[in-house]
């Protein structure tokens, strides 16, 4: 029996039956349940995470579980991971990566930042997200919220908010909005412009170095994925960087055939990765390997923190 540990939201529960049923399809025979920890960030909704601690607010209690023997597997919201693992920890796979957007999220009907000139009330506790959001909305002020999703949403319809900023893969993976009535409206915004966080999209599975359970994970990763894992954690690797501060990283593969590799690079498949630091950007393109990828994100790293 495999025992996958998780976080207790809808959210993390759906992500962490993902999890379970690639292992099933990897393994018939493999039997896993699931374990529910309760982490630091989940305990603590009074402050805003930036003053809770670095990433690792979310991951707190499933690295000592691991190494106590206690769980086997840890699933977690790759962006939320902490830049440095546990000693003698490793991700051990990755699932495919989901939509990158960020999405703003109105009361349906209700107006949007730049259809409106009167303040608009934006909640987002992510630096990165505050940033980009006044960047593109003049008239946008934005303040913490925290909570899982469903509480966000309703602290929007409680009227707390104008708008709130939400990843689309939690929305996707929970089955919330687009395409169905809802007491929302969902806006999409476009990734070139509202780069996202590191890793955002991924699922990153955490094992104990060489053992059982971590072996039969490499049977579940993606391979691409995996290299924009890789290439966007070297980013913040490189930038020291946590929740307190405005980063973001965005690998990807294009292929020659997209209008935007023709525009930006020779006929060929390329990895292109574009890097926020302290409101500087940098896009850098290479070769479609793991190695160059590392390169690549080790230089943008270097690049951003000399123009900060």
């Amino acid at each position: 029996m495999i025992r996958i540990g998780t976080r207790g939201s809808q959210l993390a529960l759906q992500q962490a039956a993902l999890v379970q049923e690639a292992l099933k399809r990897a393994d018939s025979q493999m039997e896993a349940e699931l374990v529910v920890l309760h982490t630091r960030g989940d305990q603590i909704q009074d402050r805003p995470l930036a003053k809770i601690g670095d990433k690792g607010v979310f991951a707190s209690e499933f690295e000592p579980a691991l190494l106590k023997g206690e769980i086997d597997l840890a699933v977690h919201s790759a962006k939320d991971l902490p830049v440095k693992l546990m000693d003698g920890l490793v991700i051990t796979a990755v699932l495919p990566r989901a939509d990158v957007r960020d999405v703003l999220v109105v009361p349906a009907g209700g107006s949007i930042p730049g259809n409106t000139p009167r303040l608009f009330r934006i909640g987002t506790g992510s630096r990165r997200r505050q940033m980009l959001a006044g960047q593109m909305w003049e008239n946008c002020i934005c303040t913490d919220i925290r909570g899982n999703v469903d509480t966000r949403l309703r602290k929007l319809q409680e009227g707390g908010y104008d708008g709130i900023i939400l990843a689309k893969a939690g929305l996707d993976r929970l089955g919330i909005g687009f395409g169905q009535e809802s007491a929302f409206d969902f806006y999409p915004l476009p990734p070139e412009q509202f780069l996202p966080a590191a890793c955002q999209g991924i699922i990153a599975v955490e094992a104990v170095q060489g053992s059982a359970a971590a072996k039969m994970c490499e049977k579940i990763t993606d391979k691409e994925t995996e290299m924009a894992f890789a290439a966007e954690r070297e980013v913040l690797t490189q930038l020291s960087a946590d929740c307190s501060e405005a980063v973001a990283a965005w690998c990807r593969k294009v292929c020659a055939a997209d209008k935007q590799c023709q525009e930006t690079m020779r006929a060929a498949d390329k990895l292109l990765l574009d890097v926020m630091y302290a409101g500087n950007r940098v896009r850098l393109t290479c070769q479609v390997n793991a190695e160059e990828g590392i390169r690549l994100a080790r230089q943008a790293a270097k690049m951003v923190k000399e123009t900060s």
